[in-house]
């Protein structure tokens, strides 16, 4: 008999997109105009960021994520080669989507998304994957609220050994009870910030939130809160533990969840405790609130001085 495949792997699924990044000195309210101070396109997308920042710390990690045909694609594949990336997936028919992000002076984000060939997986799509070489799998509201959410969601439950972790975002409302339940029912790893976590559940602190969350999936409950770190409750019934992370100057918070997302898992494939995998983490999402864009370039993130 040969050897048996490690089962370390993180599968990243959802979208590779195009970010266009402004700097405004406020949000315009409604039937007002801003101008935009400064603007920067750079790829970005839930599935690239978080796979990236797994890549960067040294995990095996697959970013499954479609690239189409269009301008957008085109950006994609472009700024894939740069880093030295393939194209994971090639669908016709549509092109990728892109994301507004309006960055104000303190470094708050405010997106708006127009979607692509991201929202639109197909089972079959699955097919390429080696279920047998993952450890965990990660996905975003984005993607499971859209058509092809069936899709991500059945894979997971076609292969329950993989252990998944879920961030609902900004479209944590939009996802729906139904598609909630099945996602429940797989026991997944909740990963959300602390606004998300208070408007979805209707708690006054997040340490309720987090219980109730805990209770509906059956097992932990991650929640990401800017300068105050993070927080873990590892099941129902458990501690709520903060875990605190060093300050700095944040120029933009564009992909940071994303990037604590990836980092925690790839933490947690190898083995990391809890709290050592939320420190890591938090390293790496506050590099990239110190910096422009979602993601860092390996030289910069090489000066954080973390790794697995």
């Amino acid at each position: 008999m040969g050897a048996s495949k490690a089962r370390n792997a993180v599968l990243a699924v959802g979208a590779i997109m195009v970010d266009v990044v402004c700097c405004v000195s406020n949000l315009p309210a409604s039937g007002e105009g801003v101008v935009v101070e400064s603007s920067q396109a750079v790829v970005g997308g839930c599935a690239f960021n978080s796979a990236n920042a797994a890549r960067q710390l040294g995990a095996d990690c697959t970013l499954f994520a479609p690239v189409g045909e269009g301008v957008y694609a085109g950006f994609v594949e472009g700024a894939l080669a740069q880093r030295g990336l393939q194209a994971p997936l090639r669908v016709r028919g549509r092109d990728n989507g892109s994301c507004t992000c309006l960055v104000e002076p303190d470094g708050q984000r405010t997106m708006i998304t127009s979607p692509g060939v991201e929202r639109y997986f197909e089972r079959s799509w699955f097919y390429a994957v080696d279920p047998a070489r993952i450890s965990c799998g990660l996905a975003s509201g984005y993607e499971i609220e859209g058509p092809g959410g069936n899709a991500i969601i059945e894979f997971f439950e076609e292969h329950p050994e993989i252990q998944f972790f879920y961030a609902p975002g900004p479209r944590i409302l939009g996802v729906g009870p139904e598609k909630h339940a099945r996602i429940n029912a797989l026991r997944p790893i909740w990963h959300l910030n602390d606004q998300e976590a208070l408007a979805y559940t209707g708690c006054s602190t997040l340490e309720d939130a987090a219980r109730v969350l805990a209770a509906a999936c059956e097992n932990a409950v991650v929640i990401t809160a800017g300068a105050a770190g993070s927080f873990v409750l590892e099941g129902p019934g458990a501690c709520f533990a903060n875990v605190a992370t060093e300050p700095v100057r944040v120029v933009d918070t564009v992909g940071a969840g994303d990037a604590h997302l990836g980092a925690l898992a790839a933490a947690r494939a190898a083995g990391r405790s809890w709290e050592e995998s939320l420190a890591l983490a938090n390293k790496v999402a506050s590099g990239v609130c110190a910096a422009e864009g979602a993601t860092l370039s390996d030289e910069a993130f090489a000066q954080l001085g973390v790794a697995l």
